[in-house]
């Protein structure tokens, strides 16, 4: 092989080496269910001990978040790649109402590890989301969202309660 073959070949590699990782098959597709009337951040926390397992519809995993903002499943981590979520408001009686693409934005990814007592020691991972219905548009969806909110802390809080009851 000449050197000018060798580099032919080597740039090929490259392009499809790029071209294939940018065109990951790997998507969220996460839907989630939001208590008609919330604003704001909701949560979904993976790893908690017995909590639910992620529930599907079709090729989407289910979060039906609770009143207060939030979901919890014992599913070790979320998925990662290219966004693909659904996101609906749901009434009591479980109909849904698409929330406008404007109104809503994906936020960071976190984890914490902690330990109860000596021997239970708790991973976990949480995502969120923030929704709006008086904010709505392109500055709203483009807005900073590297980190989530400082009221997470609460809401971990709440979970660890919860999970050291579940524990005894």
């Amino acid at each position: 092989m000449t050197v000018k073959t060798i580099v032919r070949v080597a740039i090929v590699w490259a392009i499809l080496t790029v071209t294939g990782c940018s065109a990951s098959s790997e998507k969220t597709n996460d839907l989630y269910l939001i208590p008609e009337g919330y604003e704001g951040i909701a949560y979904a926390f993976y790893n908690v001990k017995n909590a639910p397992p992620l529930a599907k519809e079709g090729d989407y995993d289910v979060y039906l978040m609770n009143e207060k903002g939030y979901f919890v499943t014992s599913t070790p981590d979320m998925e990662y790649g290219r966004i693909t979520d659904k996101y609906y408001y749901i009434d009591k009686q479980g109909q849904r109402k698409p929330i406008q693409d404007g109104c809503v934005r994906a936020l960071g990814t976190g984890g914490f590890a902690t330990s109860i007592g000596e021997s239970k020691s708790i991973e976990i991972r949480y995502t969120g989301i923030e929704e709006t219905k008086t904010n709505c548009g392109k500055a709203f969806k483009e807005g900073e969202n590297s980190t989530l909110a400082e009221d997470v802390d609460a809401v971990i809080d709440e979970i660890l309660k919860e999970y050291e009851k579940a524990s005894n």
